[in-house]
């Protein structure tokens, strides 16, 4: 049961990994201006990406906690 924890947290560590590397990075110059006020929302591809990521984290979290108490 360790081992499948330690091999499930493996591949979600590579998948979070790559949903945070496919998060765009287009506009940095536009959106790190603090004096700009200009609103930025997320739609399509990129707000679903970033829901992914939220669950993907989440569910790396719990096999943490299930992991650590076993």
């Amino acid at each position: 049961m360790n081992t499948a924890l330690t091999v499930f947290q493996i591949i979600l560590s590579v998948v979070l990994t790559g949903l945070i590397f496919l998060q765009s990075g287009d506009d940095s110059d536009s959106r790190s201006n603090i004096l700009s006020t200009t609103t930025f929302q997320k739609r399509g591809l990129e707000k679903a990406v970033y829901f992914a990521t939220i669950g993907v984290l989440v569910i790396f979290l719990i096999s943490s906690i299930i992991q650590t108490a076993i």
